[in-house]
């Protein structure tokens, strides 16, 4: 199977999934596909295999014999928006359809069928745990039903066909497996696979076969019976010529149905992990089809009587090394650089295979270094550095130099070991080195390459080229395990086995070690032990990868000791803040240094491997290293020093408008998370600063994504509030509460309940009106949304009077804005439109272009109110033109007023095109209730083009995505799309429980 021509065609990184929900990922980051229409159109495009698609084929697979009248121009727009999406060359128009170049290797499905012939061509060579490996392989490929919910014929008959492909797959796997005696093993899968496929008779062939070579002879009649009568009652027939021989067999005790013990003295065949490769091969076809070095005779008498034969130094490589081909492939080439001394540098974390790739490379290139391989490690048994005079001696006297021929001086042996492989094709592999003093020496002249390992990054040296090795994907991870511990036992607990090497960060070090730690207890459930790995706030979790004198630990500490006092200061005190990224001021605050100060310790850390840096002035900990780390602490582990910690990075994200609100939501969360202790032995002032934070952060952003973090952040900090008996605190948390919960659509009871407290307090203790203001703003919100109109209108007045006192007149025109809403609501069109007048001519004096946006949104409610379609669609389009493009929250909203207009005028095919945009936005916003609204009003669209199929698939994806929220929307719209009997697992964020004052 080809897609495309080329992997160069298609931009690095791009990755398809159909083998379940469609998904994309570019560099590891997931792409927003749009529409389950679009995704639709998309599927077809990636399962055509590079192959021109016309329209009329689209059309057809999208709505089959009767599509609507704007089906092509619909289909334009989705090729517009993908080709957006994914890149002008990557969606190419060809002669009337549409071309999706993207390489095999990019789908799964591709990877499956390529896994599927490897295991067709390992069983026809005989190896049969090579084809099993293969199969396991393409099997875990899928993700659940094959283009879930997506609409149209053409995704239907998908479905089927790969159904019917798994199908086969399992069926040969089986057969493998009882090929290879495995009977026992797979007689209770196959008593579930019967039952899921009733009709399959090659299932109850194999369970047969299965249950009589376990000695089940009864067994295997019965599920003989089974079979028979299940068929008799679905369809009328009676079981095939093969089912009824093999009964036939079972009868008589056939002995051909037990396998033949092997002949005395027979070898037993090698297994699966003395042979991963076999039938592979390195190809080094890339860099060309003959070594570019060529040994002239002449070459070698630099140096003749210092010459031995060809040292072989590289030690041995694990057979099961997993992945890694594309890093592989990188420092293959740069070795392979015909001009000059290559030298390339592999750094990364402790434990991340760093010596497994660079020895694996150089036994794949021995070949091309005909004149030898010298290897050394550059640090003894206690970690400390080879001086690289030992280093030098151990290299000349590999390549033939006597003892007392090595000279004493470190310049006098870098010349002598440079004479001695002059015009010499030789490959050195230093691994774990300090620096690159260390290694300076040890570097040979033109001809030759060097492959250097380091835990830190080197200084750059004339040509040298850098690898930055990072964990493996799930993928390899799960794969690496699965070789360790075994296919049945991780077939038999998958999800505990990909929530082990998820634990495991995905680091191979720790994954072998924790394989290790199974294999050699087979009667442990991978379960039990992974449950110890999770626990966060278990110190001693790190105990569980162990094995033998090998841990994950003592890797770690290698790299630790080698850390000066203010480096090892920053590891273990930004470690046991416990908080999943670290902005650089955070850094700066935990600290205590200036913010330049600061970036040049962490940077220093990353240099060292022992910190990630996402981002610019962004750092972040692998996990276990920050268990690790966690583990040194001494006294800033304890809970004063942490609490002083927090305190100091709640003061500096105080005021700062540029504050991420995710990182303050994880910082408000564990500063909570101290308990009542939080508000008292931390001081009231900072309580203070921590209420005003996560009141600022929640008024200023507007992300789907912080929504949920800092609402957990609300919630921890409330209870900390009223520990500490501090009414202002516990007021503003009770307002940004309620707004979060207002944002994240659950009713609106529990938003009521919590700003009605605020209020209360608010009079109570005379807090400061801009809190009274925002408070009435949010009860505004709150009661509109409630069908409340007058009382809205109410609380809206009252907000625009206190931020009238306080003179922000850019505060006042939401409140108008807000008020001219509710009035219209209320049947008062003459006072809402006085309103929004008042709030347009205050906006023409600010020259502000978003509360412009909402002031022409607020005019387009108006005039739909008023029955003036055409005006409302204009003042919501003029409104998204002033919208930024981050504003995607904004420009939802907006889209949604546009896509109910155009719906109401009749304009279905302009609403679903409106509604598909708004799902885009609220998806890419993260804001699950504004998507769930917009697939239901995508639904509603659709309905009237008419396509009632695709209506109802909207309306049941957005009935699943509101019922987990605890929408009250929901409940419609499971109506509407027919999910009757469809469980949907409600989880309503947060959990909200009233708190009594």
């Amino acid at each position: 199977m080809a897609i495309g021509t080329s992997a160069p065609e298609a931009p690095e990184g791009l990755w398809f999934s159909v083998l379940g929900p469609l998904r994309a990922w570019r560099s590891g980051a997931e792409l927003p596909l749009g529409p389950p229409q679009q995704r639709a159109m998309l599927a077809m495009l990636l399962l055509s295999e590079g192959r021109t698609v016309s329209a009329d084929r689209l059309i057809d697979a999208l709505w089959g014999e009767e599509p609507p009248h704007a089906a092509l121009g619909t289909v334009r727009t989705y090729a517009y928006r993908l080709r957006r999406l994914l890149g002008a060359d990557v969606l190419t128009s060809e002669s009337g359809g549409y071309r999706l170049r993207v390489p095999a290797d990019r789908v799964d499905a591709a990877r499956c069928e390529a896994l599927a012939a490897e295991a067709a061509a390992r069983r026809a060579e005989g190896d049969a745990e090579g084809a099993l490996r293969a199969l396991g392989q393409a099997l875990g490929l899928w993700r659940g039903d094959v283009l879930l919910v997506l609409p149209g014929p053409y995704a239907e008959r998908q479905r089927t066909r790969w159904d019917e492909r798994k199908v086969e797959l399992l069926e040969t796997r089986l057969e493998i497996d009882l090929e290879q005696g495995r009977h026992r093993e797979v007689v209770e899968e196959l008593a579930g696979l019967t039952a899921a496929y009733p009709l399959r008779e090659r299932f109850a062939e194999l369970r047969m076969t299965a249950l009589c070579r376990s000695g089940r002879q009864a067994d295997a009649l019965k599920a003989y019976d089974e079979a028979r009568r299940v068929l008799a009652e679905e369809v009328g027939v009676d079981p095939g010529p093969a089912l009824r021989e093999l009964h036939r067999r079972v009868l008589a005790a056939d002995p051909g149905l037990v396998p033949a013990a092997p002949a005395p003295g027979t070898p037993a065949a090698p297994a699966p992990a003395d042979r991963p490769h076999a039938g592979r091969s390195f190809a080094v076809e890339p860099f060309g089809d003959r070594p570019f070095y060529d040994r002239r005779p002449g070459r070698v008498e630099t140096a003749p009587a210092l010459w031995s034969p060809a040292p072989r130094q590289l030690p041995f490589t694990a057979s099961d090394f997993t992945g890694r081909e594309t890093e592989t492939a990188t420092v293959a080439e740069a070795l392979l650089r015909p001009d000059g001394m290559p030298v390339v540098a592999i750094s990364g974390l402790g434990g991340v295979g760093k010596t497994e790739l660079a020895v694996r490379t150089a036994h794949r290139l021995a070949d091309r270094f005909p004149d030898g391989q010298l290897h050394a490690v550059l640090h003894d048994d206690d970690g400390r550095p080879t001086p690289p005079e030992e280093t030098l001696e151990g290299f000349l006297r590999a390549l033939g130099v006597p003892a007392q021929a090595v000279p004493a001086g470190l310049a006098e042996r870098t010349a002598l070991f440079r004479s001695a492989v002059a015009g010499r094709r030789v490959l050195i592999v230093l691994d774990n080195a300090r620096d690159t003093e260390q290694i300076r020496p040890l570097l040979p002249g033109d001809g030759c390459a060097v492959l250097v390992t380091s835990r830190t990054r080197l200084d750059p040296l004339p040509g040298m080229r850098f690898v930055a090795l990072g964990v493996l994907t799930p993928e390899e991870s799960l794969e690496l395990f699965t070789r360790i511990v075994g296919a049945e036992r991780v077939a038999a607990e998958p999800e505990d086995a990909r929530r082990g090497v998820a634990a495991c960060g995905h680091l191979p070090l720790a994954i072998r070690l924790l394989a290790s730690r199974l294999a050699c207890r087979p009667a442990w459930g991978i379960g039990w032990v992974v449950d110890q790995l999770e626990d966060e706030h278990d110190r001693r979790r790190l105990d569980v990868l162990r094995s033998g004198t090998l841990d994950v630990e003592t890797t770690f500490r290698f790299s630790y000791e080698r850390l000066d006092a203010a480096q090892a200061r920053a590891f273990r005190l930004l470690a046991a803040l416990r908080l999943p990224h670290l902005p650089l001021d955070a850094v700066a605050a935990v600290l205590e240094l200036p913010r330049h100060e600061a970036e040049d310790v962490a940077e220093s850390l990353v240099d060292c491997s022992l910190l990630e840096t996402p981002a610019p002035e962004r750092y972040g900990y692998h996990g276990l290293l920050s268990a690790f780390a966690q583990g040194l602490c001494g006294p800033e582990g304890e809970p004063e020093h942490i609490r002083a910690a927090l305190g100091r990075v709640v003061r500096r994200y105080h005021g700062d408008p540029a504050a991420d609100p995710c990182d303050v939501a994880a910082v408000l969360q564990r500063y909570a998370e101290g308990g009542p202790a939080a508000g008292r032995a931390a001081g009231a002032p900072d309580l203070a600063l921590a209420a005003e934070l996560l009141l600022d952060s929640t008024l200023r952003h507007d992300c789907g994504h912080a929504t949920r973090r800092l609402g957990r952040a609300a919630l921890a900090l409330l209870g900390t509030a009223l520990a500490a008996g501090d009414p202002a605190a516990e007021a503003r948390v009770r307002l940004a509460l309620g707004r979060l919960l207002l944002e994240m659509g659950t009713a609106t009871t529990p938003a009521l309940a919590e700003l009605i407290a605020a209020r209360d307090l608010c009079v109570r203790h005379a807090l400061p009106p801009v809190v009274r203001a925002h408070t009435h703003s949010a009860l505004g919100a709150c009661f509109a949304r409630a069908g409340r109109h007058e009382d809205a209108a109410h609380a809206f007045r009252a907000a625009a009077t206190l931020h009238d006192t306080l003179g922000s007149t850019a505060a006042v025109v939401p409140e108008l804005l807000g008020l001219a809403r509710s009035l219209a609501g209320a049947g008062r069109a003459t006072d809402a439109g006085n309103a929004a007048a008042t709030a347009r001519a205050l906006c023409r004096t600010l020259n502000d272009s978003g509360l412009e946006a909402l002031a022409l949104s607020t005019l387009g409610t108006l005039a739909e109110e008023r029955g003036d379609l055409d005006g409302a669609a204009g003042h919501f389009r003029a409104a998204l033109a002033l919208l930024r493009p981050e504003e995607r929250r904004r420009t939802g909203r907006t889209l949604m007023s546009l896509t109910h207009v155009l719906r109401t005028a009749g304009r279905a095919a302009e609403a679903a095109d409106t509604a598909a945009r708004a799902v885009e936005a609220f998806t890419a916003d993260g804001d699950q209730y504004g998507a769930g609204l917009a697939l239901a009003e995508l639904g509603h669209a659709t309905a009237r083009l008419p396509d009632p199929d695709t209506a109802r698939l909207h309306w049941s994806e957005a009935h699943v995505v509101l019922a987990r929220i605890g929408a009250p929307e929901a409940r419609s719209l499971r109506e509407l799309s027919g999910d009757h009997d469809r469980s949907v697992r409600t989880e309503p964020w947060p959990s909200w429980t009233p708190v009594r004052m």
